[in-house]
């Protein structure tokens, strides 16, 4: 190679290291580059992303606040009934009990005479197996706080008598009288609601009274208590005592007797016995379809032994 050939080879290596350095510090510039580009765009993609979130949020809440006044406006809306239909539409029509469990033996446990020492267990027991009853009660000191139970746990308070004692409540209608208010405004002192049920001493057919006993029945129906007999009795107050197993089996038979069962039994501090007896009733029917405990209410249908002269 001559001098001339060396020159040039030398001018073009120079200039191919030169390109490729160049080539080198662009490769070099654009990886650093890289980086600062992607989060600008990505910058600018969290804004759009974000102004676009803000959009559809505005939008939502517009939706939301016109489909409440939409609402609102609806339910504010007074929808008048026609003429005749008004009674249809605004009565709450309430079946009596022999139409709202028709097909089913309705058993109502009703309890004398109370409360007494065994109250609380009794109402541990029929918590336990879920059953109302209703209590016919006597006054008695002491025991306010069982009064109370009574209702706030979903079993009706009735009324029986002052102090029971036949000689007073059935010396005449004056008599009667006093019993029936002193009863009353007991258990409406104590529990703040007024009585709705009665259970005579002894029954309406009792033979102790010796007047009219539409005198009586009037004067319930002035204080508006309905009174209550009953159509099976468990027998519990027999002289003696029966056995817990005597007393289930009256209960009993008397249900498979009954479509209606209005079931007389006692709340009372010799009468333990009621409450081993009311476990058998329970776990004997507990199976049963067919067999609904409830409290006596309003719609329940009155048992009666004697109804007033002028109704028969």
């Amino acid at each position: 190679m001559d001098s001339n050939d060396s020159v040039l080879y030398n001018e073009f290596r120079k200039k191919r290291v030169k390109l490729f350095k160049r080539l080198i510090l662009f490769v070099i510039g654009f990886f650093i580059a890289l980086p600062n580009v992607l989060s600008i765009f990505l910058i600018i993609s969290l804004h759009n992303t974000n102004s676009s979130l803000d959009k559809l949020s505005n939008e939502l809440n517009i939706l939301k606040n016109t489909r409440t006044e939409l609402i609102s406006s609806e339910e504010n809306k007074t929808v008048l009934p026609e003429e005749n239909e008004i009674e249809e539409d605004y009565v709450l029509k309430v079946l009596p009990d022999s139409k709202e469990y028709e097909g089913q033996k309705r058993v109502y446990l009703t309890f004398d005479d109370g409360p007494s020492r065994y109250t609380n267990e009794l109402l541990d027991l029929l918590n336990e197996y879920d059953v109302k009853a209703t209590f016919f009660v006597i006054a008695q000191d002491g025991y306010d706080d069982e009064y109370k139970r009574i209702i706030n746990e979903g079993h009706t308070l009735g009324i029986h008598s002052y102090k029971h004692v036949y000689s007073d409540v059935y010396s005449n209608i004056s008599g009667f009288k006093n019993d029936v208010d002193s009863i009353y405004d007991y258990i409406e002192s104590i529990t703040g609601e007024a009585p709705l049920f009665y259970r005579f001493p002894g029954g309406s057919s009792n033979t102790i009274f010796k007047g009219d006993k539409d005198d009586l029945i009037d004067y319930l129906n002035d204080k508006n208590l309905v009174y209550y007999d009953w159509n099976v009795t468990s027998k519990d107050a027999t002289n003696g005592g029966l056995s817990k197993s005597q007393i289930a089996n009256n209960v009993l038979k008397g249900i498979e007797s009954n479509s209606e069962a209005v079931v007389l039994m006692h709340d009372a501090n010799d009468k333990h016995s009621t409450i081993e007896a009311l476990r058998i009733i329970f776990e004997s029917l507990k199976t049963r379809d067919d067999v609904i405990f409830l409290p006596i209410t309003e719609y329940t249908e009155p048992v009666q032994h004697v109804i007033k002269k002028s109704e028969e």
